[in-house]
């Protein structure tokens, strides 16, 4: 792999864990055995990993001018992301998350999307040209919907695949499907936008038509342990979980959006894009924090290799 761009217009958050045995109930307080302060955001999840993937990655977002807005700027020129076009607000805190996580990596979470909701529909026209000679601009939904559709709606018209990874998830305009070139729930969003129960790898092949259906160019329902499904026109497929002890199962769908950018962008097909993420997506759930998580090439790539040697 080498030096696609990617884009990534999207959301920051500065993110708080805490892991203890179990998740507490409704009024009920556990003790944490662990505390992380770290730093998220599915936008920068996405950004981040396409960065450590060997791709150049371009980030458009808004974070607020306190600590946590300047900790993600000195972040983003470590990791090599570009941030050129990334808004500073002086009136609304940078988004925070608080992640609670039990001894099986299952987690709840809480997030305040702060200034990632200063980002709008104007700020698409501001950085059109920028965009340009990206191979794939990816989107969430942690920002402002608005922006959110009128972004993908005039990326796509630019003659650029985009990609919306629906989280958290939210009702979508039925006309903007045809402008979404890749769309990437997991089996809770894919049941959310479809009304289909997504519970197993059947439900998510349906789901994936009903999104091809509507006019999306390619569905990608991720389904944790259990893999990922892929629909098009022409493909409906399985593909399998690479088998890997998880510690913590956060931003694992965030490294495979970001996995699957960076591949596609590199020339790789769909289907050796998908994998790709998958075993990106599965790396990273043997560490502990999202940031802290996310596999670089060299990782992947032998993983890869040792997945094939089993097979």
């Amino acid at each position: 792999m080498g030096k696609g761009k990617v884009t990534v217009i999207g959301s920051y958050a500065a993110a708080l864990f805490f892991k203890s045995e179990t998740l507490p109930a409704v009024g009920e307080t556990v003790r944490a055995e662990e505390f992380i302060e770290s730093r998220g955001g599915k936008g920068s999840n996405q950004a981040l990993t396409v960065s450590m993937l060997g791709c150049t990655c371009q980030f458009i977002a808004c974070l607020g001018s306190d600590k946590y807005g300047q900790d993600a700027l000195e972040m983003y020129r470590q990791y090599g992301v570009n941030t050129d076009m990334v808004k500073i607000d002086n009136e609304v805190p940078t988004g925070i998350g608080a992640i609670l996580i039990d001894e099986d990596g299952r987690n709840s979470i809480s997030n305040f999307l702060g200034a990632n909701l200063r980002l709008v529909k104007k700020d698409i026209d501001t950085v059109q040209d920028y965009i340009k000679g990206s191979t794939i601009v990816g989107f969430q939904l942690e920002s402002d919907l608005e922006m959110v559709d009128y972004g993908i709606r005039k990326v796509h018209s630019m003659g650029i695949s985009t990609l919306l990874d629906p989280a958290p998830a939210a009702r979508l305009s039925t006309d903007l499907y045809p402008y979404i070139d890749y769309i990437k729930p997991n089996e809770v969003e894919a049941t959310f936008l479809t009304d289909i129960e997504v519970t197993g790898v059947e439900d998510a092949k349906k789901a994936g038509v009903w999104f091809i259906e509507h006019g999306a160019g390619t569905a990608i329902i991720t389904l944790g342990d259990k893999g990922a499904v892929l629909v098009t026109p022409e493909i409906s497929r399985h593909f399998p979980s690479p088998n890997i002890k998880a510690l913590d199962t956060t931003g694992a769908g965030d490294i495979f959006s970001g996995g699957f950018m960076a591949a596609l962008s590199q020339g790789k097909n769909i289907e050796e894009s998908v994998v790709f993420a998958n075993h990106a997506a599965a790396l990273s759930t043997r560490r502990l924090g999202v940031v802290e998580s996310i596999p670089n090439l060299k990782e992947v790539e032998d993983f890869l290799r040792k997945s094939s040697l089993q097979s």
